[in-house]
């Protein structure tokens, strides 16, 4: 029995809605929405899938259930199963606000955030060499931050593996170790660094176990190209170093390590002791500060003390006393010069393929002796033998700048700025020689993004 047209005059709106099934309907498609996105959910996160697939199938769903309950109600009024001209009016213009809905969202989320764009510096188009990566600071997952140096140490030291392959261009330490435990998207933080993969991870020390989780991310498309755990004795830290960079070579197709290169290769020691000393050298030789760089010497001492044929704590050990008088006058500048030609030299003794021994050497030639000309010289080695090393393209470029060869050492800091956007002493340099050049525009270009960093920071 059908209701008579005066009984309906009676209903209340929610009876109405009942009696032409529009609750049932939009209860029905809620409850399928949900269950599909859960299953969707999973299956994203199992697959390593884009998390803008997740966002546009809400937005589908969204979309479609004005388009649900509108044929619900003519269905549930009429009685009839075929579609009308009039629901299909409807439905399609439904689905053309839906189509102008999507279109907006698919041009905002291309589109960069105001804060991004601003941090973007004014010139040339932004272009991603197809062969570039950052390293990201891996994450601590020991529970004690007193670990922190050495999730950071593995890291730098994969970094600087990395930053000796030429057709590989690897973001310096200094921009991308300032994204440490931020909650950013890959792809901003690639974006902002200008890089086409990203490596992250995560490094859990125990006892006398060691767990180091790392992928590699395409920050383009948002797909992982490789994903590995190892876990493992902590004596074999040097091996999984140097897996991780042989695998990442592997992806990207370039040469990582060298023929003939040792397996240890990544930190040149196999001494626990000797390494976790140098990585604790190094987290305080990062800081710049007078009394970390103390603490960094006496920890690079320390770690040459247990293993004397450690050619990167020399190394480390040059390069601090290099910088040492830039930040104190506890030592006499000629005695920090001494000091770091002296561990230099022992550095090249014992491995005459590691960087940081011509780094020390030539800023020391140039700030200490007065030999620029030598000093660029073995800066330039220093590049050969690590093409991504801001520092040295810095300290390259400003000695040529000392040396009158103003054009040359703008185009090195400006590479220095390339690999290093974030870094405010790269940005200063640059900064200051576009002024010695008059160009007085470009010099404010140069050092405005970095000012942005460092108001946030």
């Amino acid at each position: 029995m059908t209701d008579t047209p005066t009984e309906r005059e009676g209903e209340s709106p929610w009876a109405k809605l009942r009696r032409r099934k529009v609750v049932q309907w939009g209860v029905v498609y809620a409850a399928g929405a949900w269950g599909f996105l859960q299953g969707l959910e999973y299956v994203t996160d199992t697959f390593q899938w884009p998390g803008q697939i997740q966002q546009l199938a809400t937005l589908a769903l969204l979309i479609g259930l004005p388009v649900v309950l509108v044929t619900a109600w003519y269905h549930g009024d009429q009685g009839r199963q075929r579609v009308s001209a009039a629901e299909l009016v409807i439905i399609t213009l439904l689905f053309l606000v839906g189509g102008g809905i999507f279109w907006r969202y698919d041009q905002a989320s291309q589109a960069p955030s105001p804060a991004a764009a601003s941090r973007e510096p004014p010139g040339a188009p932004f272009t991603v060499a197809e062969k570039s990566i950052a390293v990201l600071p891996f994450v601590n997952m020991s529970g004690d931050a007193e670990n922190e140096y050495f999730s950071d140490g593995i890291s730098e030291e994969i970094l600087n593996v990395l930053a000796r392959v030429p057709e590989l261009s690897v973001a310096a330490r200094t921009s991308s170790f300032q994204f440490k435990g931020e909650k950013r998207d890959v792809a901003e933080i690639a974006t902002q660094l200008k890089v086409r993969m990203v490596l992250e991870g995560s490094v859990r020390k125990q006892a006398e176990r060691v767990r180091v989780t790392a992928q590699l991310i395409d920050a383009q498309t948002g797909f992982h190209l490789w994903s590995e755990t190892y876990d493992r004795e902590l004596k074999d830290i040097f091996a999984i170093q140097d897996e991780i960079a042989r695998a990442i070579g592997n992806e990207l197709k370039v040469r990582v390590l060298g023929q003939g290169e040792r397996s240890a290769a990544v930190s040149g020691t196999t001494n626990v002791e000797a390494h976790d000393l140098y990585l604790r050298g190094l987290a305080q030789w990062q800081k710049r500060e007078e009394n970390a760089l103390f603490a960094a010497i006496d920890a690079f001492e320390r770690a040459i003390a247990v293993d004397p044929v450690f050619a990167q704590a020399w190394g480390g050990l040059a390069m601090t006393y290099a910088v040492l008088p830039a930040y104190t006058n506890r030592l006499p500048t000629a005695a920090s010069a001494d000091r770091s030609l002296d561990a230099a030299q022992r550095a090249l003794a014992l491995d005459p393929a590691q960087p940081e021994p011509y780094l020390a050497m030539g800023s020391g030639a140039g700030a200490f002796y007065g030999r620029r000309e030598t000093g660029a010289e073995l800066l330039r080695r220093a590049i050969e033998l690590r093409p991504s090393s801001a520092t040295a393209h810095q300290w390259l470029g400003t000695t040529l700048v000392e040396m009158g060869r103003l054009e040359e050492g703008i185009a090195s800091l400006e590479r220095a700025a390339e690999l290093d956007p974030r870094s405010l002493i790269v940005a200063n340099n640059h900064a200051s020689m576009l002024l010695i050049a008059g160009r007085d525009a470009k010099a404010i270009e140069a050092c405005t993004p970095a000012l942005e960093y460092a108001t946030v920071a």
